[in-house]
């Protein structure tokens, strides 16, 4: 696979380095890859940023802060790390696909499994345009 083809599929590092935003990219990554371990990763990286909206005007925002921004380099490294993971896996996808076996299934139809993933990226895109929202309103 040529370099083009792994920075295409793996912009969602991007987010890791935004203010904020740094849980999306896993949240993205995990419904992309089918891995529900990453998403709830990314929406542990989340929780401090939306615990800072809440407690805004409280003693308790300078430890959501730090907590938030402390979480947001681990997500930094964590996301460097998994794309290098996952380069290895692009490289060398013949290995790591699953391979179709001869079975009589012709009477069982074919399912479409997108509909969990869009159903995500949906509430993703939901969540982000509500943060800049309310970032915007305050």
């Amino acid at each position: 696979m040529s370099i083009a083809e792994k920075i295409k599929r793996s912009w969602w590092i991007l987010l890791s380095f935004i203010f904020m935003l740094n849980g999306f990219g896993f949240v993205y990554a995990g419904f992309k890859n089918n891995n529900w371990k990453w998403v709830i990763e990314g929406v542990i990286y989340e929780i401090p940023w939306l615990f800072s909206f809440f407690y805004a005007n409280t003693d308790l925002l300078n430890i959501y802060i730090r907590f938030a921004l402390v979480l947001m380099l681990i997500s930094i490294i964590r996301s460097i790390w998994l794309a290098i993971k996952l380069a290895d896996v692009y490289d060398n996808e013949e290995k790591y696909s699953v391979r179709p076996t001869v079975i009589n299934n012709h009477n069982n139809p074919k399912r479409n499994d997108n509909s969990l993933t869009n159903v995500g990226c949906c509430l993703c895109l939901i969540v982000i345009f509500t943060v800049f929202a309310l970032v915007a309103i305050l």
